[in-house]
């Protein structure tokens, strides 16, 4: 059933960080399980998980080829106090708060951010086994952790430029770009309107510029990385009597690989749009309209964005067998490992089916005192 006899499964693939960096109020929460098991009854001594972040850039061409950081590392108690488990699969769920100042993941080819859990289990067998094996010992087992920034709410979701190209006529070109976070593999709709349309469209050119900023702080060097994809047309253009609709392709990363913008200090990746217009007005003139906005891109679409689950605080909280465990690192904390609270047993239902197949038991709510004394009233 299991190919370790310790591992750690989470409840969601990444771990969305929303808002800005610098937003203290938002609160982050990593789930999971850590499940393990047991060929004979044993004393569990300690359980402990450790979240650990690092970045790494690449620089050839200096002595020491790579410049690392550690961002978090955090080591959180499970269980402090022993517990005696009989033979079988035992399970223990976790759940971390991460600091919305944490980096998002990152995977570009002269450096990455990445991170980690570890979870360590020691223990010491009871009873007969204890003389085959007098000494504790331990299992470990990692798993990684992808993260991933949301745009924060107060972002406009398009852009927008207005463009005078005739004052005494009062002609204006709207240039709208319908999406501000662009999705790799997904089509970029841009729509031109114009207040006096031209005599003719002669070219229109779409760019998606790209700049990678590498920092190694120990070494005081700088990389810059610029460049520039020029986007191709998915369809004809729709086009009105005043207004005319481009879509383009961005390219996923099987034809060309775009990365997502980031907003880490040591490995920063930034994004722009740039689009270039040619037309003839109807006095014979040919003008150029050059449009150049800064535009995000993302992992994931922003309908998925929308639909993830949001987390409450509970003030009440049903605990179970250990206390509250709170983190020794600002950057992340974690509490009880079997202690969980009634409302959060539905995202432990992902780890365990088979609680579903349970029937539940409907409970009647005790009488109010209104309706007995009503009821002893009526009676006399």
């Amino acid at each position: 059933m299991f190919r370790k006899s310790l591992s750690i499964e989470l409840v969601e693939p990444m771990v969305y960080l929303r808002g800005h960096p610098k937003d203290k109020h938002t609160i982050n929460i990593l789930r999971g399980l850590i499940r393990f098991k047991l060929s004979y009854s044993t004393i569990i001594q300690a359980v402990t998980i450790q979240f650990v972040g690092t970045v790494k850039t690449l620089w050839p061409e200096a002595a020491q080829h790579w410049d690392k950081h550690i961002i978090v590392d955090s080591m959180i108690p499970i269980s402090r106090s022993p517990i005696m488990l009989k033979k079988g699969i035992h399970a223990f769920p976790f759940e971390i708060l991460l600091s919305n100042a944490l980096s998002e993941s990152i995977e570009c080819g002269l450096g990455h951010v990445r991170y980690k859990l570890i979870c360590q289990l020691f223990m010491k067998p009871v009873g007969s086994w204890a003389s085959l094996s007098p000494f504790q010992s331990h299992l470990s087992a990692s798993c990684p952790v992808v993260l991933v920034r949301l745009p924060h709410e107060n972002v406009p979701r398009c852009i927008t430029q207005t463009h005078i190209l005739d004052p005494s006529l009062g002609s204006e070109l709207h240039i709208l770009v319908e999406t501000a976070h662009i999705t790799p593999g997904k089509p970029l709709a841009i729509s031109f309107f114009f207040s006096r349309p031209p005599c003719s469209v002669d070219r229109i050119c779409c760019k998606l510029i790209e700049r990678q900023k590498f920092r190694a702080r120990a070494k005081r060097s700088t990389r810059i990385l610029h460049h520039e994809i020029t986007l191709t047309p998915s369809k004809e253009p729709e086009q009105q009597e005043q207004e005319l609709r481009c879509t383009y392709l961005v390219p996923d990363n099987s034809t060309l690989r775009v990365h997502p913008s980031t907003s880490n200090p040591n490995i920063r990746v930034r994004h722009w749009i740039q689009i270039s217009i040619v037309f003839t007005m109807r006095d014979g003139v040919s003008k150029e309209i050059l449009m150049d906005a800064p535009v995000s891109v993302l992992m994931d679409t922003i309908e998925d964005s929308l639909t993830l689950p949001a987390y409450q605080t509970i003030q009440n909280q049903h605990h179970a067998i250990l206390p509250h465990i709170s983190s020794p690192s600002s950057a992340c904390s974690s509490y009880s490992s079997s202690s969980i609270s009634l409302s959060s047993m539905t995202w432990l239902k992902k780890l365990n089916p088979r609680r579903n197949s349970r029937t539940a038991v409907e409970i009647t709510p005790p009488p109010r005192y209104q309706d007995i004394a009503s009821q002893e009233n009526g009676a006399f």
